[in-house]
C-alpha cells in the first residue's frame, strides 16, 4: 500500500470527469488507479468471465490503495461501486465520494463528501497527511 496512492470508483457514465480528477490528482503526485476505461459497459458488451476478471483486477487496485474516491453525480453509485466501498471500507480504507450517496449503505461507509472540484486539493492533503 502507498500513502500516495488513490483508488477511483465510479459508474462507467461519469468516466469522463475521472479522466479529468486523475489528471488533476496526478499532477499533486498521486498515483491513481482507475476503472479499465477501455471495458466501458455503456460501449462494449462484457462478457459475465470478463467481468469477473475486471471486478478481481480492481479490487486489487483498491487493496494497494490508502483511500479510494467515489465520483458519484447525484449521489449515484451502482452495484459495483457499492462492492467496492464495501471492500474497501473492510480493509480500513478511507472512503471520499464526490455527493452525498443516494444509497444508505454507501453513506454510512463514508469518511468524507468532497466535491471533484475540490478533490485534488483535498485528497492530496489527506493522503500527504495520513488521514
Amino acid at each position: 500500500m502507498s500513502a500516495r496512492e488513490l483508488t477511483i470508483c465510479s459508474s462507467s457514465k461519469y468516466y469522463d470527469v475521472v479522466r479529468t480528477v486523475t489528471g488533476h490528482l496526478a499532477e499533486r503526485g498521486i498515483t491513481v488507479n482507475t476503472p479499465r476505461f477501455d471495458f466501458n459497459e455503456q460501449l462494449v458488451e462484457v462478457t459475465p468471465e470478463r467481468k469477473r476478471e475486471l471486478t478481481h483486477e480492481f479490487l486489487d487496485k483498491i487493496r494497494r490503495s490508502a483511500a479510494i474516491y467515489i465520483v458519484a453525480a447525484d449521489g449515484y453509485t451502482g452495484h459495483s461501486v457499492c462492492i467496492e466501498t464495501g471492500f474497501a471500507a473492510a480493509l480500513g480504507l478511507p472512503v471520499y465520494i464526490s455527493e452525498p450517496p443516494a444509497e444508505a449503505a454507501v453513506a454510512a461507509l463514508v469518511t468524507d463528501v468532497v466535491s471533484t472540484t475540490d478533490a485534488p486539493d483535498v485528497l492530496a492533503e489527506a493522503l500527504t497527511d495520513g488521514r
